[in-house]
């Protein structure tokens, strides 16, 4: 890496927190004033804004409070190092780890780590090797992502977006062209039974 940038276990780039769950026995936690965020919302990716569950205000005071552009981090079960980030504020359940980066830490440059391989291999080998894996809070926060000055973390930022956006397009051609050739099978099948290959009268 540069020789400018640094590397820091996560606890010094973000305040840390695991999720908690309101007794769900107590109807007035549960209303939708505000999203309650479980690991099969972020699948939503960077932008994360809807939840299956969501609380009331009462709730929200008894859950993990995580404000806009908390990184969500999947720590237990199959689906570990499911990422996403939140575009609103809201809470999340135990199944969780966030980070909520300090003043100067793009979240984006986070969330863009948060889901490289270099982070996800870390989460897997200090995950507890069990049935159902578990990555606990301290462990959590010895995991290391790389620091750099603000504005270059910005103009990474917008690189990384530049190019997923390529991405996405080159992606969204691929899948077009996909069912034009379904289409085209079809058509050489129907031609091949009308006697087209065969005749030359057809």
């Amino acid at each position: 890496i540069p020789k400018w940038w640094a590397i820091f276990p996560v606890r010094l780039l973000g305040n840390i927190q695991t999720g908690t769950t309101p007794s769900k026995s107590n109807q007035e936690f549960y209303s939708n004033e505000f999203p309650f965020y479980k690991p099969t919302d972020l699948e939503q990716g960077i932008n994360v804004s809807k939840a299956n569950d969501n609380l009331s205000k009462l709730g929200l005071q008894a859950a993990r409070y995580a404000p806009i552009n908390s990184v969500l981090i999947t720590c237990i079960g199959a689906t570990i190092g499911k990422t996403g980030m939140i575009k609103r504020a809201g809470a999340f359940n135990q199944q969780i780890n966030s980070i909520e980066p300090f003043d100067k830490i793009d979240p984006r440059f986070i969330y863009y780590q948060a889901i490289s391989h270099f982070f996800q291999q870390q989460i897997k080998l200090n995950a507890s090797a069990t049935t159902l894996p578990i990555l606990n809070k301290g462990k959590f926060e010895t995991l290391f992502m790389y620091l750099c000055p603000t504005n270059e973390q910005h103009r990474i930022v917008a690189k990384i977006e530049e190019l997923f956006s390529s991405l996405d397009k080159a992606i969204e051609s691929i899948n077009t062209a996909k069912e034009q050739l379904k289409v085209y099978r079809q058509a050489v099948l129907k031609w091949a039974f009308e006697g087209r290959f065969t005749n030359d009268n057809v």
